[in-house]
């Protein structure tokens, strides 16, 4: 597979209105960060941005190009503007082809899971996972197969997983020497098979009465609802939706 490719320029102005002044052109500010070096700033266009990104998401390598060189980057932070496509802030992670990298994986289920036909539901408890390969190696996504998922309860778990050749899951690296956290971890469920009644009584939180929504938000954010910016998660058009 042919990595994305993607123009970028270093930024001049790195004050609030330099950066005000770039989104109004359609432009992202952003960040290039390389090990061993300062991190460089950057811009890159709107519309460019969003199609690498769709692309290419948080685990496929990018070719960006930088005025007369060339780096070929992960993305490794994305926000987004809330409820809308555009793009706020990106941060690029420098990598080397001959170097293994941590990326952030989706995992997908495959095939037809029959439980759906007992109008049963599929409850996904596990979006994505992180592994580590060299950047050619990496994987757009970890699947697993559907065929175990026939009745209530019936689960996948990440030891279902089949692992491509020369990637390995980060967290498994980190506890190589505790086969319990081992067994722990790769006993954690990908996907359950549930009663379409239980999953829309688990939708939601119950506010209390007189409480708003936004209200349950705060609490649970610790009162810091506006720090931080929005992330990839704001993004009605992401790709991990």
């Amino acid at each position: 597979m042919q990595n994305m490719l993607l123009n970028a320029e270093k930024r001049k102005g790195l004050g609030k209105r330099a950066v005000a002044s770039l989104r109004a052109e359609g432009k992202v500010p952003g960040v290039l960060q390389e090990h061993g070096k300062e991190s460089l700033s950057i811009f890159v266009e709107g519309r460019e941005i969003l199609k690498a990104f769709a692309g290419a998401g948080k685990s496929q390598a990018i070719d960006l190009t930088l005025g007369a060189t060339k780096k070929l980057v992960l993305i490794k932070e994305i926000q987004f503007v809330n409820l809308k496509p555009e793009v706020e802030h990106v941060v690029f992670q420098a990598l080397k082809a001959d170097e293994p990298v941590d990326a952030e994986v989706p995992v997908r289920i495959v095939g037809e899971v029959p439980a759906e036909a007992s109008r049963l539901v599929l409850l996904h408890t596990l979006e994505a996972l992180e592994v580590r390969a060299l950047p050619k190696d990496l994987p757009e996504v970890l699947e697993v197969s559907a065929e175990k998922l026939v009745d209530v309860d019936d689960k996948v778990l990440i030891s279902d997983i089949k692992l491509p050749a020369g990637v390995e899951l980060v967290e498994l690296l980190a506890v190589a020497d505790d086969e319990e956290k081992r067994e722990e971890f790769l006993s954690q469920p990908i996907a359950i098979v549930k009663e379409a009644s239980v999953v829309e009584s688990d939708e939601g939180t119950e506010l209390e009465e007189g409480a708003s929504e936004s209200d349950a938000v705060e609490d649970e954010k610790g009162g810091d609802a506006d720090q931080g910016g929005a992330t990839e998660v704001a993004n009605p058009d992401d790709k991990k939706s």
